[in-house]
């Protein structure tokens, strides 16, 4: 039986051994290299012969392997400890309103499967919940990965979630139960949801740049604007777990309708959409771009837009630094409230990083205080713009105390 599957909270002997073969693990799985069983004893506090023994039940589980001998001065060198990185497995999910994007990952997160979904629409109704689940049994049955190894899913879900119900408010929120409560009745293993831009946040904090940092921002900016808050090396989620819509608040001087039903949101004119749409009204006003000479692009995507810019086309270039320019804005004022020591730009526009970091720099110095912005590095992010599914596979192994 996989190690992960049954929490033992009992103080029998069973139950004892079963607590300290899970510190083992989680102590190997952490560790940056191999470790020795005096080693591992020290950690977990136990006599090196029960260290000993519960390794050896461990080696015959499969659970960890022998990784060699540790190069001593002199002496007999003691065999070192790793975890079978293959012993388990977490699958990462990330439902975006144009997009469906399904991932598996091993201990070690490496990626040994993927697939995306381009074509998928988000929709609040049964069909689209359905499609959700055929499309992740179709990958886990691709995968190959037996259905004994998986430890959990982690789901990132655009909108308003709170990852302490597992509920998912602006979405599939038809359900008699929460969303989570749903996946594990369908998958019949644990489930766990949070927004995709804490995933983000999520990624950044483990592989990326927020690594070992006690204060940063990591900004979404994708389709839309959403911003990951790391205060004391903690992901803020609020009582609700809503914390974050950076997006929607309204400090620029713009009147457009948001789709929240307000006007005025800074994601009006900060985000995917509203490069769209700023596109699409120079266009219509008689500006030319490269974009629009091919009459296949009928519709221009916010990433073509990008891509164009980073090509040269100027209009494509004038509209993204003028996007820069606003998130610089926002972000000096969240700047002078919470003084983090970095903010990373993640999200679809980190690619866009040389044509953007100067009129987000320039942004922030005209609402920053210069005291408080020379002390803020502004980044991007290093992790790619697959950091929110790359978040919701880690989501598992940090529900089990393994990363």
């Amino acid at each position: 039986m996989n190690l992960f599957f049954k929490d033992i909270v009992d103080i029998s002997n069973e139950g004892r051994q079963h607590a300290q073969k899970r510190k083992i693990v989680s102590i190997l799985n952490k560790a940056e290299q191999a470790l020795t069983i005096p080693e591992l004893c020290k950690k977990v506090r136990l006599s090196v012969p029960t260290g000993t023994r519960l390794i050896n039940e461990l080696i015959e589980q499969k659970v960890i392997v022998d990784s060699g001998k540790k190069e001593t001065g002199n002496g007999r060198r003691p065999s070192l400890y790793k975890m079978d990185k293959n012993y388990a497995y977490s699958i990462g999910v990330i439902i975006l309103l144009k997009g469906l994007s399904i991932s598996v990952y091993n201990l070690a997160m490496e990626e040994v499967y993927s697939d995306e979904i381009e074509d998928f629409i988000l929709k609040n109704n049964l069909e689209c919940l359905e499609t959700v689940s055929s499309h992740i049994k179709k990958s886990i049955q691709q995968s190959g990965i037996k259905k004994n190894k998986i430890l959990g899913m982690g789901v990132g879900i655009t909108g308003r979630i709170s990852s302490k119900t597992g509920t998912s408010y602006n979405y599939f929120n038809f359900l008699e139960s929460s969303l989570v409560e749903y996946f594990e009745k369908s998958f019949q293993f644990p489930a766990y949801l949070d927004n995709d831009t804490h995933l983000i946040g999520l990624a950044e904090q483990v592989f990326g740049k927020a690594r070992n940092v006690r204060n940063a921002f990591v900004v979404n900016l994708s389709q839309g604007l959403g911003l990951a808050m790391i205060t004391n090396r903690e992901i803020v989620t609020g009582d609700d777990g809503f914390a974050g819509e950076f997006g929607h608040m309204q400090i620029v001087g713009s009147n457009k309708l948001c789709l929240c039903g307000k006007r005025g949101c800074l994601e009006t004119v900060v985000s995917g959409h509203a490069l769209e749409e700023d596109f699409k009204e120079h266009i219509e006003a008689g500006e030319t771009s490269l974009l629009t000479l091919n009459k296949k692009n009928k519709e221009v995507s916010f990433k073509k837009i990008l891509k164009a810019a980073r090509e040269g086309d100027a209009l494509s270039i004038s509209l993204t630094h003028n996007i820069g320019f606003k998130l610089g804005n926002a972000l000096g004022n969240i700047i002078n409230l919470l003084n983090p020591g970095v903010i990373i730009i993640g999200g679809k526009f980190a690619p866009a990083k040389n044509i953007l970091f100067d009129s987000i720099k320039s942004g922030m110095i005209h609402t920053s205080l210069s005291l408080l912005l020379q002390s803020c590095e502004l980044t991007f992010s290093s992790v790619g713009t697959d950091a929110a599914i790359k978040g919701a596979g880690a989501l598992v192994l940090r529900r089990k105390n393994l990363i």
